[in-house]
C-alpha cells in the first residue's frame, strides 16, 4: 500500500512540474511542439539469465514530460544446480504485459539528460514446465515499476536511450510475486 502511495505522490509531483517546465518552454525563443513517439527496446536481466523486450507509443506535451502505452516481454531461465545430496532450483518464466507510464527528463537542454520512469500495467504470467516444474498454470498479474535512465539525442528526430527498472509483478488470488530488474538499450523516433 506504501508503495501505490509513493507512486501516486510522485506523479502529482510530475502532473506539477510539468506545468513548470511548459511555462519556460513558452519562455523560450522557439517553444517545441507536442510530438508522438515511437520507441522500441531490447535488453538482458540484471540478477538473473533472461530477456527483456519492448515495444512503446507515447506522447510529449513539452520536453520533459512524456506519456507512454508499453507492451513488453520478460523471460527468465531456470537455476538448477546438482549437488551429491540433493539440487536447488529456482523457477522461470515469462512475463508479458501492457503498462501506462510516465517519464520526466531533467536537464532537458544539455545533449545527454537523465531522466526518471514509472509505471503500472497488467499482463499474464508463463512458468517454465520441465520436469522440475510439471505443472502449467497461466496467471494474470499486476505490474508495478520505477526506474531511470539517460537518453541521447542521434539526429533531430532519433534518440538512443539506456534504462533500467525495478519491476514488481504479483497476483491477487494466490501467493505468486516476482522481482526483477532488466537493463534496456532502444531507440525512439519522435514525429
Amino acid at each position: 500500500m506504501r508503495l501505490i502511495g509513493l507512486v501516486g505522490v510522485v506523479a502529482l509531483v510530475l502532473g506539477v512540474s510539468a506545468s513548470a517546465a511548459r511555462a519556460q518552454d513558452r519562455a523560450g525563443a522557439v517553444a517545441p511542439q507536442p510530438r508522438w513517439t515511437i520507441e522500441g527496446a531490447a535488453g538482458f536481466q540484471v540478477y538473473y539469465d533472461g530477456s527483456v523486450q519492448s515495444v512503446a507509443f507515447g506522447f510529449a506535451p513539452n520536453r520533459s514530460l512524456t506519456l507512454l502505452v508499453s507492451a513488453e516481454r520478460s523471460s527468465i531461465q531456470d537455476r538448477i544446480e546438482q549437488y551429491e545430496d540433493g539440487y536447488s532450483a529456482e523457477r522461470g518464466g515469462t512475463e508479458q504485459f501492457v503498462s501506462g507510464q510516465v517519464r520526466y527528463a531533467f536537464l532537458t537542454r544539455w545533449r545527454v539528460h537523465p531522466y526518471v520512469v514509472g509505471g503500472i500495467g497488467r499482463g499474464t504470467s508463463r512458468p517454465n514446465v520441465n520436469s522440475f516444474f510439471p505443472d502449467k498454470k497461466v496467471r494474470n498479474i499486476h505490474v508495478i515499476y520505477y526506474g531511470g535512465g539517460v537518453r541521447i539525442p542521434v539526429g533531430a528526430n532519433f534518440d538512443a536511450f539506456v534504462d533500467t527498472r525495478l519491476i514488481m509483478s504479483g497476483e491477487a488470488v494466490s501467493d505468486y510475486f516476482g522481482v526483477r530488474m532488466p537493463l534496456r538499450a532502444g531507440f525512439a523516433w519522435r514525429f
